[in-house]
């Protein structure tokens, strides 16, 4: 009996979403690999059906993620590539994630660019994704589990380059308002680069931090936020220059 695997990196929740309402197509029994906790060898069979989810960082996806999804193996098993980016652009994301499912034995029949509130810059795709991104989700969905039960693989040609654009490092720091934080150590918890010390979750290290915002955004008192003259200085020119709206785009 075939299953479907929502396998996704979602530090603001928002890739989860998107591959939630892509799995809502299918009629299977479904699992969850979520990959901001999960880091160890994982095999799939030629029953499974995998829906792989990322979010775009500066035009790739993060590398923890890309190091995580490298662990996972296939048997000629199905699988849909979900970038999910917040309105700015996909750039090299999508492709990356096909080229890894195909180098670890996974057929591909479905690639997605989604779009979603931006992770950072909060004023950039408020909403979304909206009904109108979440009909095309489902519309894309449903064209997968006809290629499915066609037995085809993804034909279009997926856009971006090799080799990849460069990680970028952001220089944003990351605080803590320590009026707010209740020392509940969640933060502690589902940093995916261990960024945070058990012992005093007010700090972070910045060289290692990735600036996925999963510590912003599990925080119940929004005492940790984006600060500093890097960010406040790009925050405008940002937003402005990503205000137009960019669309759901697919490949089959």
């Amino acid at each position: 009996m075939k299953k479907v695997t929502r396998i996704f990196f979602s530090p603001s929740g928002t890739t989860k979403k998107v591959v939630d309402k892509i799995a809502g197509s299918f009629k299977y029994e479904k699992e969850v690999c979520d990959l901001l906790h999960f880091n160890a060898d994982k095999e799939f069979t030629e029953n499974d059906i995998v829906i792989v989810g990322m979010p775009v960082f500066a035009g790739r996806i993060p590398k923890t993620a890309r190091d995580r999804l490298s662990k996972l193996t296939g048997d000629n098993t199905k699988a849909i590539a979900v970038a999910n980016y917040g309105n700015a652009k996909v750039g090299d994301a999508l492709l990356e994630i096909v080229d890894i499912l195909k180098e670890n034995n996974f057929d591909v029949i479905g690639a997605i660019s989604a779009v979603s509130h931006h992770s950072i810059f909060d004023g950039v795709a408020v909403g979304r994704p909206d009904n109108a991104d979440l009909e095309k989700l489902s519309e894309f969905g449903e064209k997968c589990v006809e290629k499915i039960e066609s037995g085809e693989s993804l034909q279009a040609e997926i856009p971006g380059n090799k080799p990849y654009v460069d990680y970028n490092q952001l220089p944003f720091t990351i605080s803590c308002d320590l009026d707010k934080c209740v020392f509940c150590y969640d933060c502690v918890t589902v940093c995916p680069e261990k960024a945070i010390p058990d012992e005093d979750p007010a700090d972070i290290d910045l060289d290692i931090c990735s600036r996925c915002t999963a510590c912003i955004h599990i925080c119940q008192e929004n005492a940790r936020s984006f600060s500093g003259e890097a960010f406040e200085a790009k925050k405008p020119i940002f937003e402005s220059a990503n205000s137009e709206r960019k669309e759901v785009e697919y490949y089959l």
